[in-house]
């Protein structure tokens, strides 16, 4: 037979050619399951992300050098890496890795286990760029994965992506220490500074914290501070108003030691923390724990400063002898005008106070008082270091 086209050249029995045009091409798809591993029923730290990625050739030739690049980042752009794979699986025409078929699909796995710093981000990002070689090219064919759900509106080359659940929670502890005013003794005068730490437990942030601080002396009585709370810094640079997840905001207050305070032993202090998450509004609270474990309370309990008593009492006496005959000498008729002082060296308030008085000659006779003693400012109540009373006798 001859083709019927003499303008090729051959005007007899050459024959009909049809040329085929070579379409090479191939389709990726990535999907995921998840493993919730700590059955809390949300995905958040230590659930494993199953990824499942599909190569596909979509043209009309076989396809050589079949390979995937596979792409991780959290949901702030990070880079991770995946816990395994990618893994060949298998291929629906049988054939061997890196070799597809027209219409052949390579299957491949991958997992992801989800650490707590990268569920603070909020999401797991994946894409997977696959290449192939047609005939007589090298690498010539690509594709970016598609997620395989066209119902989000993206049916071409979108990532896969896993949502971490929102998970809002803090974590609040009040520390003190006392600010010594310069005596030696933890009592009147002194500072008491609170240092109290919010701390984003959860995987979202948290926004207009309001801290309500309960501050009372050891007989539950109510008291005020003398500052804050005030907000201090935040350890990841947030501004006053936003906690970050995994960061911890400070902020600090005052009270300044009265003697009330020293009398009843110390003082009892705690502060609730409310803040809202996104979407909500003053959702998440915690009551502030006093960071000290050891005390067998590892959660909410108050915050004390124990102010041990510490009752000193001093009395001194000393004699003036007024020479009412004036003749000189130490004799009958000359009067001895005692003054007594009492004073309190310690750092509660003594009250109740009693003065026995004992006189004898030096023969050991005892002998009674002309007058007193008799107290000179009027009072039995000494209240802190350096109060005295005094009297004579």
């Amino acid at each position: 037979s001859d083709d019927g086209d003499d303008s090729d050249g051959n005007t007899t029995n050459d024959p009909t050619v049809v040329f085929t045009t070579t379409d090479s091409s191939i389709e990726v798809t990535k999907t995921n399951t998840l493993v919730d591993t700590n059955t809390n029923g949300k995905t958040d730290s230590g659930d494993v992300i199953v990824y499942l990625i599909t190569v596909k050739n979509t043209g009309n030739s076989l396809l050589t050098g079949v390979g995937i690049v596979d792409t991780l980042t959290d949901g702030n752009g990070g880079t991770l890496s995946l816990t395994s794979g990618p893994t060949f699986n298998s291929s629906s025409a049988s054939s061997a890795q890196g070799t597809l078929t027209v219409n052949e699909i390579a299957s491949y796995t991958a997992t992801y286990t989800i650490g707590q710093a990268v569920a603070y981000t909020g999401s797991i990002n994946n894409t997977v760029l696959g290449t192939a070689s047609s005939p007589g090219n090298s690498n010539n064919v690509t594709d970016t994965s598609d997620n395989g759900n066209d119902g989000d509106g993206n049916t071409t080359n979108d990532a896969t992506v896993v949502q971490i659940t929102p998970s809002p929670s803090m974590e609040v502890t009040k520390s003190v220490t006392v600010l010594e005013n310069g005596d030696g003794t933890l009592g009147v005068g002194d500072t008491v500074k609170y240092l109290i730490k919010v701390n984003n437990t959860g995987n979202v942030n948290l926004t207009g914290p309001t801290l309500v601080d309960t501050l009372t002396d050891s007989a539950s009585n109510t008291l005020s501070l003398t500052s804050g709370p005030t907000f201090d810094f935040a350890d990841q640079g947030s501004a006053e108003g936003t906690i970050k997840p995994s960061e911890s905001a400070y902020y600090n207050a005052t009270f300044l030691i009265n003697q009330a305070v020293v009398d009843i032993g110390g003082l009892d202090n705690t502060v609730t923390v409310t803040a809202s998450s996104t979407g909500q509004s003053n959702n998440v609270s915690d009551t502030s724990d006093d960071g000290d474990d050891t005390d067998g309370n590892t959660t909410d309990d108050y915050t004390q400063l124990v102010i041990n008593p510490n009752p000193i009492l001093e009395a001194t006496k000393t004699a003036t002898v007024t020479d009412e005959n004036g003749n000189g000498v130490y004799d009958l008729g000359d009067t001895i005008v005692y003054t007594i002082t009492a004073e309190n060296k310690g750092n509660v308030t003594l009250s109740d106070l009693n003065l026995v008085d004992t006189l004898k000659d030096f023969n050991g006779n005892t002998l009674t008082l002309t007058e007193g003693p008799i107290s000179n400012t009027g009072t039995e109540v000494l209240k802190q270091i350096g109060n005295s009373i005094y009297g004579e006798n």
